[in-house]
């Protein structure tokens, strides 16, 4: 009987050590778990040319109309994306450019009101012009304002910011202010951001067989463009 009391007796010891060891794995695990967690962004807007088309509008003005392509409609930066992107998921986007050459944020602001609640992405392309016409915390404060008001059109849809391509002018200093501001507002607002100036070379004799003139794409560059947004795109789309 003595016997069989001392095994219950450090049965209950074992048990109680377990479960102390227990809670203080859970304690510890608890201490470890951080206190904020960052949310990944979804995109179900351009993810589904995955099973049929995609409406996209674009806002912007030259370099959005792919000003420098020989034919903007077949050597546009547009153009050359979408047949990428149909290439590998056989669904297209189809195309609602309100982009007009000389347009500052302003004209993006208004046609911005136009956008309709089925859209499933938007593009922006704007800063280039503004950067003589605007100060960056100024331009801070329209393109939060037509990222606001871009999401109230259209909540669902995918917003994405483009950094355009860099120039050959000697102000081009004005736009790396321009540029700086688009990527802190993409990234306060929790849109995405597809930086094209990055894809480009700084040198300005590399730099200008990619333009038509100093400012505008050609077809090469316009096709560097389409492969910068498209290995960005088909990494987001899931």
């Amino acid at each position: 009987m003595k016997k069989l009391n001392i095994f219950f007796v450090l049965a209950i010891l074992v048990v109680a050590m377990v479960g102390l060891g227990i809670r203080e794995t859970v304690q510890v695990a608890q201490k470890t778990i951080p206190t904020s967690v960052t949310k990944v962004q979804t995109l179900t807007g351009i993810s589904k040319i995955k099973r049929g088309p995609v409406n996209a509008v674009i806002l912007g003005e030259s370099i959005a109309v792919s000003q420098g392509a020989s034919n903007p409609a077949t050597t546009g930066w547009n153009s050359y994306l979408n047949t990428a992107l149909y290439d590998k998921y056989s669904n297209k986007i189809v195309w609602d450019n309100k982009a007009s050459a000389g347009k500052l944020i302003d004209y993006c602001l208004e046609r911005a009101k136009e956008i309709t609640s089925n859209t499933d992405a938007v593009f922006i392309f704007t800063g280039r012009i503004d950067r003589n016409f605007s100060t960056p915390e100024r331009f801070s404060e329209k393109y939060t304002q037509l990222i606001n008001e871009v999401k109230s059109k259209a909540p669902k849809a995918d917003i994405f910011c483009i950094v355009e391509p860099p120039m050959i002018s000697p102000d081009e200093s004005k736009f790396l202010g321009i540029r700086k501001t688009i990527i802190d507002v993409a990234t306060k607002n929790g849109v995405n951001l597809i930086d094209v100036w990055s894809a480009f070379p700084q040198d300005q004799v590399a730099l200008s067989a990619l333009l038509a003139d100093v400012l505008h794409p050609n077809d090469t560059g316009n096709k560097l463009m389409s492969d910068f947004m498209y290995n960005r795109l088909v990494t987001v789309i899931k």
